[in-house]
């Protein structure tokens, strides 16, 4: 409940129409995407494209990671990583909330799931969801293209 509406986001209609259009542009935009400098690219109100270029990393040096105002949509556009993730239920965050940056960051769960993620497969990450992404595949580093879409939940 902390953004102030618990987790009533989930049906609601301008969020799911802002996941739907997130999806859609991802989907038909790959080639744009790949052109773009890394950055942050404003989609429309409420959604906010995030273009990433990086290297894969070992999972015990990550933190995990959640946010209040948004869902993550993380969208491999090539390469191939892990994401983890977690309810974060009980797990208490080793830092303060950055409300500038809609973060805080936590340390590893005694559990977590992960996906695979690989060229144009997506994951959604929610406010629950404590989440670390960039995880190496089978201790291999790859470099990834990804891009992530802010979803506000507001």
């Amino acid at each position: 409940m902390e953004n102030g509406k618990g987790l009533a986001y989930r049906h609601d209609p301008k969020v799911r129409a802002r996941i739907d259009t997130a999806i859609a542009y991802l989907t038909t935009h790959e080639e744009e995407l790949l052109a773009k400098p890394v950055g942050k690219y404003p989609l429309e109100e409420g959604i906010e494209v995030r273009v990433q270029s990086y290297d894969s990393r070992p999972y015990e040096g990550m933190s995990y990671e959640t946010h209040r105002d948004h869902i993550d949509l993380h969208y491999m556009l090539q390469g191939q990583e892990y994401v983890r993730w977690w309810d974060k239920g009980t797990v208490e965050p080793n830092t303060e909330y950055d409300e500038t940056e809609d973060i805080i960051f936590y340390p590893h769960p005694p559990r977590h799931n992960r996906a695979l993620l690989t060229d144009h497969h997506y994951v959604l990450v929610y406010p629950e969801d404590m989440h670390a992404a960039h995880g190496m595949v089978d201790g291999q580093v790859s470099h990834n293209h990804k891009v992530v879409v802010k979803i506000s939940v507001l």
